[in-house]
C-alpha cells in the first residue's frame, strides 16, 4: 500500500538528471516504482514515444482527469496516456485500493 513519500528524480540521475530542486518532486512509492528510469513512454492512441507527465512543467488537468469515481486515472492527451500507461496509473490494484479508502473517507477524488 501507500507509504510515505519519496523523493522522484523528474530526470533520472542514469539518464543524466541532477538533485536540483528543479529535477526534484514528492511521489508515493507506487508510482515511483513504475516510474524507475524512464523518461518516455509510448502513447497507446498513436503509437508515438512521448515523453512522461513533468509535474514542475505541466498542468495535471490540462493532461488527466478522473474516473470510475476518483479509482482510476485516464490520460487526455499524449503525455497523460503515455503516463498513465507506463505509471500503472489506471490499474494497479494498491493504488486503486488506496484510492477507494480515499472517496470513503470524503478525501477524493481532489477537485481543480
Amino acid at each position: 500500500m501507500l507509504a510515505r513519500l519519496q523523493i522522484e528524480h523528474i530526470i533520472p540521475l542514469v539518464k543524466g538528471g541532477g538533485d536540483d530542486e528543479t529535477n526534484l518532486w514528492l511521489a508515493c512509492p507506487i508510482c515511483n516504482g513504475h516510474k524507475a528510469d524512464k523518461v518516455g513512454a509510448i502513447d497507446p492512441q498513436t503509437g508515438d514515444t512521448t515523453p512522461l507527465f513533468n509535474p514542475r512543467a505541466h498542468n495535471w488537468f490540462e493532461h488527466f482527469e478522473w474516473i470510475d469515481g476518483g479509482l482510476r486515472v485516464a490520460g487526455k492527451t499524449p503525455i497523460g496516456r503515455a503516463t498513465v500507461l507506463a505509471l500503472h496509473l489506471a490499474d494497479d490494484p494498491d493504488a486503486i485500493t488506496v484510492r477507494s479508502y480515499w472517496i470513503i473517507a470524503g478525501w477524493h477524488p481532489p477537485e481543480r
